[in-house]
């Protein structure tokens, strides 16, 4: 008797088991990317979840590194030649730039690829500078 208890232990046990993996199979696959550059003014980093290879949510976050940050009036940032754009004409609120990136089914998302960033700005006497940086995997 106390032969078959164990058998019959088994096998629920084994059911059990079989059924936890195959629902945990069914859930949301997260893959998060981290991607980071440099160039003499400015360090970038991408941070993004894709969730099922068809959504996305994450931020770009772009760091001016020098002390004369307030003396920029104005930046254009182009990513990947156009797939992301920001410009704004007055100054910086501070050293950091941020903005978020979310995209929903249907639409292209990130991957670890490698990424281009081209970042233009005056300073206070008028002057133009541009430099270009990329971002890659960590």
């Amino acid at each position: 008797m106390m032969k078959n208890n164990k058998v019959l232990w088994m096998f629920i046990s084994t059911i059990i088991l079989i059924v936890a993996m195959s629902l945990t199979g069914c859930s949301k696959l997260q893959t998060r990317i981290i991607l980071m550059g440099e160039s003499e003014h400015w360090r970038g980093e991408f941070d993004t979840t894709v969730t099922s290879g068809r959504e996305e949510n994450g931020e770009y976050t772009i760091l001016y590194t020098k002390d004369n940050w307030g003396d920029i009036r104005g930046y254009k940032i182009d990513i990947n030649e156009g797939r992301n754009k920001r410009q704004e004409e007055g100054g910086l609120a501070s050293n950091v730039i941020k903005f978020p990136i979310t995209r929903t089914k249907g639409s292209q998302v990130s991957s670890n690829e490698d990424q281009t960033i081209v970042i233009e700005w005056k300073d206070l006497n008028g002057n133009n500078f541009e430099e270009k940086l990329t971002l890659k995997e960590k």
